[in-house]
């Protein structure tokens, strides 16, 4: 492995799978070991396979998913960039962005497209990998980082924005990771992000269970433990409790609110969805409903000034 140097303190890291590497450790899911050899034995796939081929080769090395959610997961790469779209429609090409939590890259690509200079880091080198393919599919090249999301390698006021989808629900400490995203943005630069809310009236989108965000946190664990086998669950985050820890981070002009849903992903969903969405729009345009969607419709969104 080539050494790279930190950007930030200087000191000595690894490359794996022909990226900088500055983690000190794996995530929840594997050991540092595992990801590593995972990572390289993805990008030897990825050299003679598209997108498409190179998710499927990492299930088939993943045989603790069963087939059912692999059709999920695949699903989901694969449509990652309808996502990004509605993402990268809210971003102003006002200076490089950095994406935290790139996973396979749907809105690197959705921004390169438009012009706009972004990075990606992610905590898995595996994803990497992935998103790598997907911006070489598109003929697109994007720096791609491998690192903590509390723990970048960049040195102070690098970036004029930082965005993160569906990223501060799965961090050990949110409060820690969003001084460290005020970190490395500009004096008067923007902080958007989208995530699941903890009190949606829906279904949990990671373990697929109705209620879960209004269960104390260890009675919430116990019951996804009982259904879903002792999954992990994500600390999803009210549209209130956000803006409570991205203020204590540092952060002003705050703006929670329920984001607008792509009209090219919604017209990918099946109808009882679509006619959801449908409804979901319709609610957004009015300032009460608004509000009650902030609490409890299924996803927020926050943009907030350094």
């Amino acid at each position: 492995m080539e050494g790279e140097a930190c950007r930030s303190c200087r000191r000595g890291y690894p490359s794996v799978a022909g990226m900088a590497d500055y983690r000190l450790g794996s995530d929840r899911y594997l050991d540092f070991a595992d990801e590593r050899a995972k990572a390289e034995r993805l990008a030897a796939i990825a050299e003679t396979t598209d997108l498409e081929g190179v998710a499927r080769a990492y299930y088939a090395m993943t045989p603790d998913v069963d087939p059912p959610r692999c059709r999920k997961y695949l699903a989901h790469i694969l449509g990652a960039e309808a996502r990004g779209e509605a993402l990268a429609s809210q971003l102003v090409a006002d200076g490089p962005i950095l994406e935290v939590g790139c996973g396979t890259g749907g809105l690197l690509v959705a921004a390169a497209r438009r012009g706009i200079t972004i990075e990606g880091v992610d905590i898995a080198s595996r994803w990497l990998v992935v998103a790598r393919r997907r911006l070489d599919d598109h003929g697109l090249s994007v720096p791609l980082t491998a690192a903590s999301a509390d723990r970048l390698p960049w040195p102070d006021a690098s970036f004029a924005t930082v965005v993160a989808d569906s990223v501060i629900e799965h961090c050990d400490d949110p409060s820690e990771a969003l001084k460290e995203w005020r970190r490395v943005i500009r004096p008067g630069g923007r902080l958007v992000l989208w995530s699941p809310n903890r009190f949606t009236i829906g279904v949990d989108p990671h373990v697929r269970l109705w209620g879960i965000g209004f269960l104390p946190r260890l009675l919430a664990d116990a019951y996804v433990g009982s259904r879903r086998g002792g999954a992990w669950v994500p600390r999803t985050l009210s549209a209130r409790a956000i803006r409570r820890l991205v203020s204590d981070a540092g952060f002003r002009s705050i703006d929670v609110g329920p984001p607008a849903i792509s009209r090219d992903w919604a017209s990918s969903r099946p109808a009882i969805q679509r006619r959801m969405i449908t409804a979901y729009e319709r609610l957004r345009r009015y300032r009460v409903t608004r509000s009650m969607l902030r609490s409890v419709g299924p996803l927020w969104a926050l943009e907030a000034r350094r």
